[in-house]
């Protein structure tokens, strides 16, 4: 039998989660923040991610780049960071006799960077350069403006990366005050998984913890509501539609989130989905279509992915919206059902072959469902969803009344139009 994680919380409020993996060599750390983009104020968009880009530009322990990038390369594994919505993360993944080397540098980056002037000069340019790019990739960008049009006027209308001209006059005096609020003990949550022992494991980390300043910043972020809209951008440099549309969904800890994943690869996560098979294979509108659902702590989404050429845009959205009504109307099959739920079933098994898909899987459920299940516990809520749930899951999801599409790069006179999302 697999050891059980360990789940246990400091004196100063930083929840750690420990899971021995006999089968692996590796082990994968992660430090978690559990504040992301959405707990930004009006005049902090892009901080979260500012920060995690500038801790790499020195430290207390490793000054300047050179010296950090040194002591990265030196680990022989991996070493990243990425902001979201609702976190920021720092982590790597390293053989057990690296582990001690990987906790130092991963610890202060979290609870040491240095900020200087002149150092972050030079990384705001580099985080203006990616603003820019992500600009260029129609997906992003037309993803970016689903989130600025579908949950308007709340937190998770913020852009991840920020908005060029608020980064642009980002300095030390904003990273240190976002930082020094927001890098608290209670604020933090530490996630390990692989070939390490757990005693050890917190010999190591707790002096790191301590350096954490005590009591949480709690102001809650804005509530973000779904609502409807349809929004056309022409890019004549671009040689397709990008389109993200999307449907209201469930939270995190909802009852209908298992339900959901499934109705999500039903509807578009595979060869054969049923937008895949209706839209490429039998209409050939396009090259590549999928769907999945995102929950966040009060709300969520499922949402349609694709590109096609301008003059196929009308139609694919129409199918679309048909396919779903078809879905919702007249419900899935059984041999559907079954198969979404042995993807899933599969998913979930071969996350369990890797430290890092470990790691990870704590975290998430930690941070956002308030509890950590066993791989038996999982499985069992695949299980548990029967036809019945599903299909009404897909009645109320798959509603075109809550239906939202971002077209970036139509063209005058086939732009997509109301009528089109009517079914």
């Amino acid at each position: 039998m697999p050891e059980a994680p360990l789940r246990t919380t400091t004196a100063r409020g930083t929840e750690i989660l420990v899971e021995p993996l006999s089968h692996v060599r590796s082990c994968s750390v992660g430090f978690w923040v559990r504040r992301g983009s959405c707990h930004e104020g009006s005049t902090e968009e892009g901080l979260a991610h500012f920060i995690e880009h500038t801790v790499f530009k020195g430290t207390e322990r490793y000054p300047d780049p050179e010296t950090l990038s040194a002591a990265t390369d030196a680990l022989g594994g991996h070493l990243d960071a990425f902001t979201g919505k609702e976190t920021a993360c720092f982590y790597g993944k390293v053989l057990r006799e690296q582990l001690p080397d990987l906790l130092d540098l991963l610890g202060e980056l979290v609870t040491a960077p240095r900020f200087e002037a002149e150092e972050l000069g030079r990384e705001r340019s580099v985080i203006l350069e990616e603003i820019a790019q992500s600009e260029d990739q129609p997906d992003d960008w037309a993803s970016e403006l689903f989130y600025l049009n579908f949950w308007k006027g709340g937190a998770l209308a913020h852009p991840i990366l920020g908005r060029p001209e608020q980064v642009a006059a980002y300095g030390p005096a904003e990273a240190r005050a976002f930082f020094h609020k927001t890098y608290r003990a209670p604020n933090l949550l530490v996630a390990a998984a692989g070939d390490l022992d757990p005693a050890a494991f917190l010999d190591l980390l707790n002096p790191i913890l301590d350096k954490l300043p005590e009591g949480a910043w709690n102001e809650a972020p804005r509530p973000s509501r779904p609502s409807p809209f349809l929004l056309n951008v022409p890019r004549k440099d671009l040689q397709q539609v990008s389109l993200v549309m999307g449907f209201p969904a469930c939270s995190h800890q909802a009852e209908d989130r298992v339900a959901t994943h499934l109705l999500a690869q039903i509807l578009g996560g595979g060869m054969s989905s049923r937008l895949f098979m209706e839209l490429r294979e039998k209409r050939a509108l396009c090259y590549q279509v999928g769907s999945y659902p995102t929950h966040y702590a009060d709300t969520g989404a499922l949402q349609i992915a694709a590109g096609c050429s301008a003059d196929k845009a009308r139609e694919f959205v129409q199918r679309t919206v048909a396919e779903c009504l078809r879905l919702a109307r007249q419900g899935a099959r059984p041999e559907e059902l079954e198969r979404a739920r042995l993807q899933a079933r599969t998913s979930l098994v071969f996350g369990q072959e890797s430290s890092s898909a470990r790691m990870f899987g704590l975290a998430h459920q930690a941070i956002h469902m308030d509890r950590v299940r066993d791989l038996d516990a999982q499985l069992a809520e695949l299980e548990a969803v029967d036809l019945d749930q599903l299909n009404a899951v897909a009645a109320r999801v798959l509603n075109p009344e809550g239906f939202a599409v971002s077209a970036l790069g139509t063209r005058k006179g086939r732009d997509i139009r109301p009528e089109d999302l009517v079914g």
